[in-house]
């Protein structure tokens, strides 16, 4: 697993297409809950890997760390829609509304349980400021992590919601829409998940 959410530092791709959502349009219709008087904007979708260019400690992730990338990422809108495809990334971007102070938040991703391992919340900080945009991506790198379903990306802090962003996991075969035009493209791998009790 790869997830990020860093102000000033993301990880990102290029895709075919981005979509930019406002605070006061259509986020409610995709099924997205938004605080709009602390979030301006939210970008969603799938997106492509970027140069890893380090790491931090993230105890209430699976792997126990997250990485931190060089980019700004562009989203392809599927409609919320993943394909359960080995190297597929897909998250959300937020802009704080102008003027708003620092905030620490607490990102979540919430998820169906993973076989082997149990794991449905992952959890760690991050935070953002105005100017300074958070961005949360999750990469399946393991087999067992491209599990169907239900994922939703959430973002909190000072025990309010910022925003929950919801995906359908599908199939990789279920998959008829497009994808993200990544140098190399996501194909699903045959490794063994993890046993319980141990990250991945």
């Amino acid at each position: 697993m790869r997830v990020l959410a860093r102000s000033g530092a993301v990880r990102a791709g290029l895709a075919l297409a981005a979509l930019l959502l406002s605070a006061a349009t259509a986020a409610a219709e995709a099924g997205v809950t938004l605080d709009n008087s602390r979030i301006a904007a939210l970008e969603y979708g799938l997106a492509c890997p970027l140069r890893i260019v380090g790491s931090e400690a993230a105890p209430g992730t699976e792997n126990g760390r997250v990485d931190i990338f060089d980019g700004a990422p562009q989203f392809l809108d599927t409609g919320g829609v993943v394909p359960a495809a080995l190297g597929i990334s897909f998250g959300v971007r937020a802009w704080a509304q102008e003027g708003a102070p620092a905030l620490s938040v607490t990102i979540r991703s919430l998820h169906p349980p993973f076989a082997g391992t149990g794991t449905s919340v992952q959890t760690f900080a991050s935070s953002i400021a105005a100017g300074s945009p958070m961005t949360h991506i999750y990469t399946f790198d393991m087999p067992h992590e491209a599990a169907p379903g239900l994922w939703r990306l959430e973002a909190e802090a000072e025990g309010k919601l910022l925003y929950s962003v919801p995906f359908q996991v599908v199939p990789e075969a279920a998959y008829d829409g497009p994808l993200p035009a990544c140098d190399t493209p996501p194909v699903l791998g045959r490794a063994p998940a993890p046993r319980n009790g141990g990250p991945a």
